[in-house]
């Protein structure tokens, strides 16, 4: 994700369903305007769907709330209580680990795309993995080049 797109945040209402063992899909939506975390944003739809919930779905039971953000973060939430400080503290940290994990997967593949296009402009399969030995090994490098 670049520093100029927006997080935006998608969410899924998931209510239970015998023949599945996650539960079936009941509705989905999407928050543009979320500061908080993924955690909390769950807690937050799943408390509005269990105290008022919309007309059409008023009969519905609702186990849980799935949120995952552009940039990575995800959260399964299954009870709209506020957590401790420890337990949100525990849940920033998972958060920002996967954060960091999605921007490390997402550079990978841009770094992939930018040895490809070195190739392509003349620069050898292994000059270009020579220059990307600090963070790639040779044999990775290129075998990302054969792609």
């Amino acid at each position: 994700m670049t520093e100029h797109e927006a997080l935006i945040f998608e969410y899924t209402i998931v209510g239970p369903d015998p023949q599945l063992v996650d539960g079936r899909e009941i509705s989905t939506g999407i928050a543009a305007d979320w500061a908080g975390t993924a955690h909390d944003l769950g807690r937050e739809i799943l408390n509005r769907w269990l105290t008022d919930p919309p007309a059409e779905h008023a009969e519905e039971r609702v186990l849980a709330v799935e949120v995952t953000g552009t940039n990575g973060a995800y959260a399964a939430v299954d009870d709209p209580t506020p957590a401790e400080p420890s337990v949100h503290a525990l849940e920033v940290a998972i958060e920002t680990k996967l954060i960091a994990d999605h921007a490390a997967e997402q550079a990978g593949k841009e770094l992939v795309e930018a040895m490809r296009k070195a190739n392509r402009g003349g620069l050898s399969k292994n000059r270009v993995a020579d220059k990307a030995a600090r963070v790639m090994s040779r044999p990775t490098a290129l075998k990302a080049l054969k792609g």
